[in-house]
């Protein structure tokens, strides 16, 4: 008996093998999301990924195997007829440059996790002149005991997402927007043109600011008269930098709940109740900080769109965050974090 047991579960992990050369496809033409009040026209869809060869991977079989996953159809496609059929058309004309999506899976014990990583350009057509008008990076996640099969709906949810920060645009002054040469989409936008701020092109005010874009336009939410204290770190790998704590004046009250604040030119920014200095290089900005609190996972899914991510906002710690020291880089148009470098 117990050898038969043993061949049964020897032969169902073999008959996984195959899967490893298999890709699995989706298609998104049964996905139906609420853009209805949402009036723009979708004229063309450009694939700028830098990896073209599939969008990202699934799980498969009793062994949970990992495929490849793609679309049924070219992604140009499969886009198009998916968000035409959702939207309502009788209204502007727009391109989208895909710059990434990727979807992947994570297992735990009682249920499994999807993730979609997308990045989106949008450009809107107006008398015959071509705009940038939006970018936008986020990651969506969906969960169930079988998430192969919720994929779709996941991709479906992200491209809603997107699309709820376009319409809260207001596209009708085009000032506000980068004129882009339609030549230029043939290559990459360079970052100059892409990221043109005044994050990037001016001295920082010194003050306080709620949240990014109000540090993204150099333009300080409260610029009450505040200093800051300075409380040297003794653990590793901490050792030679100090813990940032900015008070106003007179009250001597924390600076609390807050994006980041600035003085000097240098920009703080708050994460898990401190502050940690932003660094700004050629249009990248990123920042050391605490690491992933202690029975989370630390998959780039996770830490950018999920718990972790929420939990950063929020302030969460435990003491084996503060043993690690982690390389955060942010999004430069939305502030969110883009990727994570983990150290030792």
């Amino acid at each position: 008996m117990k050898q038969s047991i043993v061949l049964i579960i020897i032969s169902l992990c073999f008959s996984g093998y195959p899967l490893f050369a298999q890709t699995h496809f989706f298609s998104l033409k049964d996905e139906q999301i609420d853009l209805s009040s949402k009036s723009f026209n979708v004229t063309q869809v450009l694939d700028k990924r830098s990896d073209k060869s599939s969008i990202g991977w699934t799980q498969k079989g009793l062994g949970n195997i990992r495929v490849d996953a793609n679309f049924s159809d070219p992604l140009e496609q499969e886009l198009i007829s998916f968000l035409n059929s959702n939207l309502n058309s009788d209204g502007i004309d727009i391109q989208l440059i895909i710059r990434s999506l990727f979807i992947s899976e994570k297992t735990g014990l009682a249920k499994e996790t999807g993730f979609c990583e997308l990045s989106i350009d949008f450009l809107m057509v107006k008398d015959f002149q071509l705009y940038r008008i939006l970018q936008t990076e986020l990651i969506s996640e969906i969960t169930g005991a079988d998430i192969t099969k919720k994929h779709t709906s996941n991709i479906a949810n992200a491209f809603k997402m997107s699309f709820d920060r376009l319409e809260a645009l207001d596209l009708s002054k085009t000032d506000n927007f980068l004129a882009i040469a339609p030549e230029a989409l043939a290559g990459n936008i360079p970052d100059s043109s892409r990221y043109n701020f005044p994050i990037f092109t001016e001295e920082i005010k010194t003050g306080i600011y709620d949240d990014y874009d109000a540090l993204k336009n150099n333009s300080p939410s409260n610029m009450e008269d505040f200093y800051f204290e300075q409380k040297e770190r003794k653990n590793d790998p901490w050792k030679g930098t100090f813990e940032i704590i900015p008070k106003f004046h007179g009250s001597h009250k924390k600076v609390k709940n807050v994006w980041a604040f600035a003085i000097g030119g240098q920009i703080y920014v708050y994460h898990q109740r401190e502050f940690f200095p932003l660094t700004i290089e050629n249009y990248k900005l990123y920042y050391y900080g605490y690491g992933i609190p202690s029975g989370h996972s630390a998959s780039t899914g996770a830490v950018i769109g999920g718990l972790i991510g929420t939990g950063i906002a929020a302030g969460i710690e435990s003491t084996n965050s503060k043993n690690q020291k982690v390389k955060y880089h942010l999004d430069p148009d939305t502030g969110e974090i883009r990727q994570i470098h983990i150290g030792q």
